[in-house]
């Protein structure tokens, strides 16, 4: 089982706007509103591949309901931890299918008390009971420290967990002091949490090589269109997908995450389950909204994505 935790969850709203333009007034051609948040998008996109997921978050308020809903209604699996500290937030995501990207307006979410983060660590705890991986997913909402995470890795390995983190900033740091199982990052987001350069492929790989020194099983650094790199014990893997038009890069490193993930479980060989993660995360920039996934793509991109060992 993975158990997709999201510490900051939210209500999306898509909107699909042609020709959007700053200054002007619009109407959406389309608007699509989801159970939102990483770890969402994780198991959204797991169970597209056919693997069974439970998410855990917390929520509060009107807004916490309506996303308890859409994700029932979604057929999620769930235990939810319940706050009073005001609305869970809405992330708006705005779509011109003719632009380069998506434009992404994310609100900051409710400010937690020591209490309510307590509660959130002790229903994480439960909902591991049944869970070999777990994903920490995103950011930590306002009012929880960055060493937060570290309670919610140590309660998650406690269960016997293995736990991938995906965060970046403060909590990507204090995550790194705990030691986790995996991290799984962007360039940019490994690239400020060690203090070090990453603007090519020997770059990333020093970094990689910095995260096993540190006791980190796992490494996966996304680099957008290039794919991905990865370390584990027996080296560096590099897997490339094919070049795609995309629509919108929103949840492709939760897909990928999903794929790679999924992979660990069926016990895949890193090559086999980093070039799952990949076509996932590239299958995923084909649609609108986040771990959303057309089978028919990732076994197309699957086929044409490729590989090599860097070293080991």
């Amino acid at each position: 089982m993975l158990l997709a935790v999201t510490p900051n969850p939210a209500l999306d709203r898509t909107l699909v706007v042609p020709g959007l333009r700053l200054g002007t007034v619009h109407r959406a051609e389309r608007c699509l509103i989801a159970a939102g948040g990483k770890g969402l998008n994780v198991a959204r996109a797991a169970r597209t591949l056919g693997q069974p997921a439970l998410v855990c978050a917390p929520l509060g308020g009107v807004t916490g309901q309506q996303v308890a809903r859409l994700a029932t209604e979604e057929g999620f699996a769930a235990q939810w931890s319940w706050h009073s500290a005001g609305e869970t937030r809405t992330c708006v995501l705005v779509i011109d299918p003719h632009g380069e990207d998506a434009t992404v307006i994310n609100e900051p979410g409710p400010t937690l008390s020591s209490s309510d983060w307590q509660t959130f660590v002790a229903t994480v705890s439960t909902a591991a009971i049944t869970a070999h991986v777990a994903t920490i997913s995103g950011s930590l909402p306002p009012g929880v420290p960055a060493e937060g995470i570290g309670a919610l890795i140590a309660t998650l390995q406690a269960a016997g967990c293995r736990v991938i983190v995906d965060t970046s900033g403060s909590a990507l740091v204090a995550a790194l002091t705990v030691t986790p199982y995996a991290i799984k990052v962007n360039r940019h987001e490994l690239s400020a949490a060690l203090n070090m350069p990453l603007h090519n492929q020997a770059h990333v790989m020093a970094a990689l090589m910095e995260l096993r020194m540190r006791g980190i099983a796992l490494g996966v650094v996304t680099l957008g269109a290039e794919g991905a790199l990865a370390i584990n014990p027996e080296g560096i893997y590099y897997a490339r997908p094919p070049a795609q038009a995309i629509v919108s890069s929103v949840g492709s490193g939760d897909s990928l995450l999903a794929g790679l993930t999924t992979g660990l479980l069926h016990e895949y060989t890193l090559p086999e389950a980093l070039r799952m993660g990949v076509a996932c995360g590239t299958a995923d920039a084909l649609t609108i909204g986040g771990g959303l996934l057309d089978m028919a793509d990732v076994d197309r991109i699957l086929a044409q994505t490729t590989g090599q060992w860097l070293s080991g």
